[in-house]
């Protein structure tokens, strides 16, 4: 059973049943890393806008982390509230402790911040808030964030959708966009900046608990494809810490080369099936096309010519190329003389 099924109106508390409604409702969900969650609840709790409330998710933290955990909670500010999840091994994952957060919240607004991350801006949420209001109506407010790498250095290619800053209309201003111009970036928001109306949130089922790896941008493309009006803010937000592939605690870290693209083919034929947006359809097609580029050449690589074959010519039924297209039959010949 999802998080989302297994919370409803009978469940909640009486608190959370009272009329006492914060603009924003920050989700936080976190397992095993007390001291990196300290840092990003305070960047939370820092923000010069106050009209929020912060939701901890505890992800079933092993006994080693908790009484950490519970040391926080105990100094924490009255507007943190917490939820232990129970212990299993390995979590019950980003997505459901997400939801679960989502559920609980009372906030017109939803906001998600990973544990190992912050927000380094102080007036993000005075930001938004300013713009939501402003604008009126906004289900979805987007902005931009700054990845930094284990040893501290920035990484220096465009990620997200920092690159889209120079192509608005009005540079440096937060406006409203269309999903067309959102999707002509290869890039997509990050949690830590996508801020989302929680009644829309909700009615597209929240976050796929499904999917381990990359599930933002699942969310992101059903929110594209839901929304009326979407807001854009070019500025730099969030600091987000790029996991280190020395660690296995990460998703990221733990799923193979091919699981990624295996994972992220899931994501856009789900997508491309039940979108109703042209926009959103055409990114999962190139996106779709790319991925199984992509494993067609990661099969070769690893001389499993059948595979290979296979995506490739799944690749060559969403754009057909004469190049891609001979690529295809010398797939097929050496997996008919070596396969």
């Amino acid at each position: 059973m999802s998080a989302i099924e297994a919370y409803n109106e009978s469940t909640a508390t009486a608190a959370e049943k009272r009329n006492e409604r914060p603009f924003f409702s920050v989700v936080l969900p976190t397992r095993n890393r007390p001291e990196l969650f300290n840092r990003a609840l305070n960047s939370v709790l820092e923000q010069s806008f106050q009209d929020f409330e912060v939701l901890v998710v505890n992800d079933g933290s092993d006994d080693d982390y908790l009484e950490r955990y519970k040391e926080l909670e105990a100094s924490a500010d009255p507007r943190v509230r917490w939820h232990y999840q129970a212990q299993r091994p390995n979590g019950h994952g980003p997505s459901y402790s997400i939801n679960t957060g989502a559920h609980r919240a009372r906030g017109l607004y939803l906001c998600i911040l990973d544990d190992d991350d912050s927000w380094d801006a102080v007036d993000h949420l005075q930001q938004a808030h300013a713009a939501i209001t402003a604008t009126g109506a906004v289900d979805a407010y987007y902005s931009n964030q700054t990845a930094y790498r284990a040893d501290g250095m920035p990484v220096q290619r465009a990620l997200w959708l920092n690159a889209l800053a120079k192509e608005l209309p009005r540079p440096g201003v937060t406006q409203p966009v269309a999903p067309e111009f959102l999707l002509s970036c290869p890039g997509f928001p990050h949690l830590n900046c996508s801020i989302i109306k929680r009644e829309l949130y909700l009615g597209i089922g929240g976050m796929d608990e499904g999917i381990r790896y990359e599930c933002e941008v699942d969310l992101y493309l059903r929110t594209l494809d839901a929304a009326s009006l979407i807001l854009y803010n070019p500025t730099v937000v969030a600091r987000h810490n790029v996991p280190d592939v020395a660690q296995q605690a990460n998703v990221s870290t733990n799923v193979t080369r091919v699981g990624k693209l295996l994972s992220q083919c899931n994501i856009y034929q789900k997508n491309l099936a039940t979108a109703n947006s042209v926009a959103v359809q055409g990114r999962c097609r190139d996106k779709l096309t790319l991925a199984y580029k992509n494993l067609a050449q990661a099969f070769a690589e690893d001389r499993d010519f059948p595979r290979a074959t296979t995506f490739a010519r799944m690749a060559l039924a969403f754009r057909y190329t004469i190049k891609w297209r001979l690529y295809c039959l010398q797939l097929a010949l050496l997996a008919a003389f070596r396969g």
